[in-house]
This record gives structure tokens, C-alpha cells and sequence, in this order.
């Protein structure tokens, strides 16, 4: 069960993949957020897009109510980035700190108009989220997304294709992310749905839409970097 959302000011942060991005909400309704630009600019653009997204809505940082951030996997470096960041604010601020993982803020992104708190009203279905972690390699989950609510089927792991279709997914399950793109062919043949970007491409917005604002300690709260594989 989901915790209570903070009614102030949150912060957002999530630079897992490509397109990093930052958001600031209140009451759940994203009211601006701002693109970061190359992976590799990450490091060096993430504190001045958040400084500039304060000053656009006139909100000092110490009015934040907490930091909602993406906790990987995804790109080592971008994940690290984003939660020392994110860290770094809970603490300096002593503010929440709300990590979600990024495969599930994916399952949630792409589709819908800048703003809205959560997509628009669908018959509930599996959405298996796959990230290209290189050679062969993914980050999988699966969730089934209903009005209003998230539901875990298949916890974040690395995984392979080989390994992933040998779990037999359900075959209404919605395929989508990095990975699946990568996996296009296969899951097709399978004859499984593939969704595009922006659909499972993780945003800030999609943290916001996907965080069940479940606090971590940002003294002692790591990343999932999922950086372990098995066979198959």
C-alpha cells in the first residue's frame, strides 16, 4: 500500500537512461519540468535545470516537501548522478526521500499530456518494461496498470531475452522500453505487442505518476544498479 503524499512542493529526479529529467510537483500535479539534454551532460546540467525549474514556479528549495527519484537501474553513471543529487538535497534539506525504481516509472511513461498526475483510464494490463543494458543484456520488470493503481508481477532483475521468454508472458502482456526495442523481432514473432517511445522511456513526470512515496534514509539508501547476472 502506497504512503501518504506529501501536500508541499516535490522535487523529481530521474536521469536513468538518455533523457534525463526533472519535474517539480504539488498535490501530485506535475506544474513544470525540464529535459537535461545528452547523457553525458547529466552531471553537469542537473543542478541548474532544478535551480531554473525553482525560480520558474518562484518556489525557494527550502519549501520542498521531498525529493521523488528514480532509482535505477539503467545507465551506471546517470543513476548514480540522479541519486547523489537527490542525496544530497534530502539531507541538506532534511526533506523525505522517495526512490522508485525506474523500470517502474517507465511502465507508466509516454501517452499522456504534460501535467496530468496519471495516464488516462485503461482496462488493466501486464506491461513487461525491458531496458538494453548492452551485450545481450536487460533490466526487466513486469506490472499490471490499472486505474489509479501499480501492481508488481515481476520484480526488477537482470535478465536476457532468451530468459525473459522463457518465463512465458502472458500473452495480453504489453512490451515496451529500451530493451524491447532492441528485442523487436523476437517479441513479435512470440507474438507479443510492442509499445514505442516515449512509451517506456522513464521521466521525472513517470516518477511522479509511479512513486509510492515509501521514505528512504538518503545517510544510508543506495541505488538499484542490478549490475548481477544468471544464465538464461
Amino acid at each position: 500500500m502506497s504512503a501518504r503524499r506529501p501536500g508541499g512542493p516535490v522535487l523529481a529526479i530521474e536521469t536513468s537512461g538518455r533523457d534525463g529529467s526533472v519535474a517539480l510537483a504539488i498535490g501530485g500535479e506535475v506544474r513544470a519540468q525540464a529535459r537535461l539534454g545528452e547523457p553525458r551532460n547529466h552531471s553537469a546540467a542537473l543542478v541548474p535545470a532544478i535551480e531554473d525549474l525553482l525560480a520558474r514556479r518562484r518556489i525557494e528549495a527550502a519549501r520542498l516537501a521531498g525529493i521523488a527519484v528514480g532509482a535505477g537501474p539503467g545507465s551506471f553513471t546517470g543513476v548514480r548522478v540522479g541519486a547523489a543529487a537527490a542525496k544530497a538535497l534530502a539531507s541538506t534539506l532534511r526533506i523525505p526521500l522517495f526512490p522508485t525504481s525506474s523500470l517502474r516509472a517507465a511502465a507508466l511513461a509516454g501517452g499522456v499530456a504534460a501535467g496530468q498526475a496519471r495516464p488516462p483510464a485503461r482496462p488493466a494490463r501486464s506491461r513487461y518494461v525491458l531496458f538494453d543494458a548492452r551485450g545481450g543484456r536487460l533490466y526487466a520488470a513486469c506490472y499490471r496498470v490499472a486505474t489509479g493503481s501499480v501492481a508488481e508481477l515481476i520484480a526488477p532483475r537482470a535478465a536476457t531475452i532468451v530468459g525473459v521468454l522463457n518465463g512465458r508472458p502472458w500473452r495480453n502482456t504489453l512490451f515496451m522500453g529500451s530493451g524491447a526495442v532492441a528485442h523487436a523481432d523476437l517479441l513479435r514473432a512470440a507474438g507479443h505487442a510492442l509499445a514505442l517511445p516515449p512509451r517506456g522511456v522513464p521521466d521525472a513526470l513517470s516518477v511522479i505518476r509511479a512513486c509510492t512515496w515509501e521514505q528512504a534514509d538518503p545517510a544510508a539508501w543506495e541505488p538499484d544498479y542490478l549490475r548481477e547476472w544468471k544464465p538464461g
